[in-house]
Formats: C-alpha cells, sequence, structure tokens
C-alpha cells in the first residue's frame, strides 16, 4: 500500500507541476497580450490627438479609457494567472489538468483520470487495499510520461507578432518624429488644459525699433518664419485691417504715415495672430517763444 500511495502522490505532485506551468503559459502569453494592446491604443490615441488636437472632455475620455481597458487586461491576462500560480483563488483542478494531458498524450487521458476517480472510491471504501492496488497498477504505466512537456512555452514566441511591430514603430517614431509622441502624451495627460495648435508659420520683427517722432513715417518690416509660408499678411490698427506689401517671398512691410499719437497693432494672417505691440511716438520738439540778450564788444560804443 505504501507503493502505491507514494506513486499516486507522485502522480499528484506531477499534475500540480503541469498545473503551475499551465498558469506561467497563460501569463506569458497573457503579458504580451497586454503589451500589445498597450501599445497599439498608445499609438493609435497618439496620433489621433497629433492630427485632430481634440478638446479637453474628449482629451479626458480617451486617457480614462486608455486607464482602464488597459487595467481591466492587466487584471484578466497578467494578475489572475499570477494569482493562480501561487494557488490564490481557485485553480483547475487535477481532472481537467488530465483532460489537457491527455489532448497532448490520448493514451494516457483514460489511465490518468481512471486513477483519480479510483482515489476518490478508496476514501472509505471497504475494500481500499484492492483499490490503491488497481492505483499502482495504473501508476505505474504513466509516472514517467512527462505531464509538464504537454505546455511548450516556446508556442509563444508566436504571440510575439501582436506586440513586436507597434514596439518597433514606436522606437522609430521616437527617432525619427520624438515630439509627435512627447507632445500629443502631454496633452492626453493633461486633459484638463485646453491647448492651441501649434501655427505653422510665426511673424518677426524688430520690437527695438518701434519708435517714430511724431508726425513722422514709419515703416514696418515683418518677416515670416515657417514651414508654411502665407501670400498675404495684414495689419490690424484700432480694429482697421490693412494689407502688407510683399517685399520677398517671406518679408512684407507696411508704411505708416503721419503718426501722431501711440499706436497699438498686430499683425496676422490664416488665422494665425501675433502678439499686440505698441508704435511709440516721440513727441515733436516746438519753439513757442525765445528771447535774444546782445552782448557788444566796448570798441563799438554801445
Amino acid at each position: 500500500m505504501a507503493n502505491s500511495t507514494n506513486n499516486y502522490q507522485l502522480l499528484i505532485s506531477n499534475l500540480d507541476k503541469f498545473i503551475r506551468k499551465f498558469y506561467v503559459n497563460q501569463l506569458i502569453r497573457g503579458f504580451l497580450y497586454f503589451f500589445a494592446l498597450v501599445l497599439v491604443l498608445f499609438l493609435g490615441m497618439n496620433f489621433l490627438e497629433h492630427f485632430f488636437y481634440f478638446g479637453s472632455a474628449t482629451r479626458k475620455v480617451m486617457f480614462y479609457s486608455f486607464m482602464g481597458v488597459n487595467a481591466v487586461s492587466f487584471v484578466g491576462w497578467v494578475l489572475i494567472p499570477l494569482l493562480k500560480y501561487f494557488h490564490l483563488g481557485t485553480v483547475i483542478s487535477h481532472e481537467q489538468a488530465a483532460g489537457i494531458i491527455g489532448d497532448h498524450f490520448p493514451d494516457v487521458k483514460d489511465k490518468l483520470l481512471n486513477v483519480l476517480q479510483l482515489s476518490k472510491q478508496a476514501e472509505g471504501a471497504p475494500n481500499a487495499e484492492l483499490v490503491f492496488a488497481g492505483i499502482n497498477q495504473k501508476t505505474e504505466k504513466i509516472k514517467l510520461v512527462p505531464f509538464k512537456s504537454a505546455i511548450d512555452l516556446g508556442k509563444n514566441r508566436k504571440h510575439l507578432k501582436y506586440a513586436l511591430p507597434p514596439l518597433m514603430l514606436l522606437f522609430f517614431i521616437l527617432l525619427a518624429a520624438p515630439s509627435l509622441i512627447k507632445d500629443s502624451s502631454n496633452r492626453l495627460y493633461n486633459n484638463d488644459k485646453e491647448f492651441e495648435r501649434d501655427a505653422p508659420f510665426h511673424f518677426n520683427i524688430n520690437k527695438e525699433d518701434l519708435t517714430v517722432v511724431q508726425f513722422e513715417d514709419f515703416l514696418l518690416e515683418v518677416e515670416v518664419e515657417g514651414d508654411i509660408l502665407p501670400n498675404e499678411v495684414f495689419v490690424d490698427i484700432d480694429n482697421y485691417q490693412y494689407r502688407l506689401n510683399k517685399d520677398e517671398q517671406n518679408k512684407f512691410s507696411y508704411r505708416f504715415s503721419n503718426v501722431q499719437k501711440n499706436t497699438d497693432f498686430k499683425i496676422f494672417s490664416s488665422g494665425v495672430e501675433s502678439e499686440k505691440y505698441n508704435l511709440n511716438v516721440l513727441k515733436k520738439p516746438n519753439i513757442l517763444g525765445f528771447d535774444i540778450t546782445l552782448d557788444y564788444p566796448n570798441y563799438i560804443g554801445s
């Protein structure tokens, strides 16, 4: 009976090792799925935010959806198999494990299930010795079967096809256009703030030269820099708009005539506006009167 008990305990030990490997396999596969999902959602949401520049409410929904979906998938694909590996929670039974092993080793399936059934019958049975003899006979035939080999962890390499492409795409973007990820991620993370779309060009003027003598003319020179250059540029003066002269492809000018007072203005074109500038007027000096004192030399006798 001791020998049959030892054989049965060895069988149960091998089944327990198989069950642990079963959950290791689930953990590896689940982590690859989880990693792929995180990358795909991360890239997808960054692309959408980059091209559409969503408002705060939409970015908030996207951010918390991203966190929620990933949290649920982490629990289902990673955390639960990890807990079950340590036998925390409900794990598959020895009978279920035997069924999985039997799919890989068809010739031992019935014997393995029969041994498990006999072990239950042996509990409190009047003919327990005969039952244990049957268990011993059957376990002798299957105790050397490598149950753990029914699971090939190397087959998880096929799941890399879900994780590697988005990972390689992420590395490529970080090298070629890092601002696409950095800026979009920043806006998605700070979803309670409003952001303005970056302008395709900006205006440069010499702010230190915004001074004119009263009643004289002032020539404003504007240089446009950017990937896309406008064909027309305007100046807004007291809510009146005037077109600038186009001197070169990226250079424009406007002449303020007979400037009498300090003047606020801003430059704009195609929805892009500059900051507000101030043209400072220097008062022109006026001679209101003068006194002359004559100092004659003594020799002229005056």
